[in-house]
């Protein structure tokens, strides 16, 4: 007897980054990562060009659900189909005063968005139908960001809020490049298991176990070769989609007088099967950034950082990652000033299917149902969907009790 699929609702939901690490069956950079045991019975954003890329992708709609354009603020919590897991990457608004809170609203009778998620899934215990489980993703800046009381974190706020509707919580700082994602990507993961399960609260050393299991390559285990970016980007033009959003002229100025990484476009012959870090040479490890530029040909803005370091804390502005590095954040501007989103040995930004691979996204995704900044935007604001898998594959062989 074949086992009962686990129903997923996704919030704020974006292009399907998340989604699709939920629901596996796919492959990326030599890796496939399985179909789980899993169905998406909800999925929503309020960005129409979110929705209409989600929509354009066999692998997120085979089921027949399709991502629902609408504020999630709108949407009646009984209408959303019974669920086991909650899926919620927020952005992180200012809480209502919890002094002044009626129920989970504030004073215009709105939550925040993380109180949607409050709502949805109170209003499911009252109707019981427990969901088992939750996932909440945000940025790292929401470990330091404080409640009205200026001493409560908001993810201290969270925790009591979910813990006092049954929930174990934990939750963790993340880096996606431990779990086979080629970006240095911090994210903060909050997972909830209801406490009526009789099961522990969810550990995320067992991310790592997954990691170790399917042979995934990791940053934390030293095997990261694949995650390299003269790996990632191997025959990224052989794609039709493979397209590129020209920067401005005073951006391109800036990015030919930083200059291309010294290693050259011929660096990226290294990058084969079974090649190890050992055998590429020390300037395949060498990026660049601002800071290359000559003195006499800096701006006024980055000479003043120039002449005060220590007060500006050196920031690296204009990143330029070498083939023999991880990249770091891509970001939904992709502006050069905010993420290393220039070419390693092309004067250009890197094209839709470059950010999408280090986003970890399969080839076979597409981004061209939507206008071209807007695919930069979505694919910035994903959960990269190979992290994504590895903490689905674990939540539920925790919830398997495997």
């Amino acid at each position: 007897m074949a086992k009962k699929k686990y129903k997923i609702a996704s919030l704020f939901s974006g292009c399907g980054g998340l989604d699709l690490g939920f629901s596996g069956g796919f492959s990326f950079l030599g890796n496939d990562y399985k179909r789980l045991n899993t169905t998406i019975v909800f999925a929503n954003d309020f960005d129409s060009d979110a929705c209409k890329c989600y929509n354009a992708n066999q692998l997120l709609v085979n089921d027949g659900e399709t991502c629902l354009l609408e504020d999630i603020r709108d949407i009646d919590a009984n209408s959303i189909p019974d669920f086991d897991i909650l899926l919620a990457g927020f952005p992180c608004q200012p809480f209502s005063n919890a002094g002044n809170r009626k129920g989970v609203n504030d004073d215009n009778g709105r939550g925040t968005l993380f109180e949607e998620c409050e709502r949805i899934i109170r209003a499911k215990i009252k109707s019981n139908k427990r969901p088992q489980a939750f996932l909440f993703e945000n940025v790292r800046g929401i470990l330091s960001s404080k409640m009205p009381d200026g001493e409560t974190s908001v993810p201290q706020e969270i925790q009591k809020r979910m813990e006092s509707l049954g929930y174990g919580v934990s939750m963790k700082l993340v880096c996606s490049s431990d779990y086979g994602v080629p970006q240095q990507r911090y994210r903060v993961l909050i997972i909830g298991i209801d406490k009526q399960l009789g099961k522990s609260p969810f550990d995320f050393n067992s991310l790592m176990d997954v990691v170790k299991q399917s042979h995934i390559p990791s940053k934390l285990m030293g095997n990261d070769e694949k995650l390299l970016l003269g790996y990632v980007l191997k025959g990224v033009h052989e794609h039709e989609d493979d397209v590129v959003w020209d920067y401005s002229a005073t951006t391109q100025k800036t990015v030919e007088l930083i200059g291309c990484c010294q290693h050259g476009q011929k660096a990226m012959d290294f990058f084969y099967d079974g090649y190890s870090k050992q055998d590429l040479p020390a300037v395949v490890f060498e990026g660049r950034s601002w800071k290359n530029i000559p003195y006499e040909k800096l701006s006024p803005r980055f000479k003043k950082i120039a002449d005060d370091p220590k007060k500006y804390h050196a920031p690296k502005f204009f990143r330029r990652f070498a083939f023999g590095e991880i990249n770091g954040t891509i970001t939904a501007s992709a502006q050069p000033e905010n993420c290393g989103i220039t070419h390693p040995v092309e004067n250009r930004r890197y094209s839709v299917r470059e950010i999408a691979r280090i986003q970890s996204f399969p080839d076979e995704f597409r981004f061209n149902a939507i206008p071209l900044q807007s695919q930069y935007k979505v694919i910035g604001n994903a959960v990269p969907p190979v992290m994504a898998w590895v903490v689905a594959t674990a939540l539920l062989n925790h919830l398997q009790d495997k």
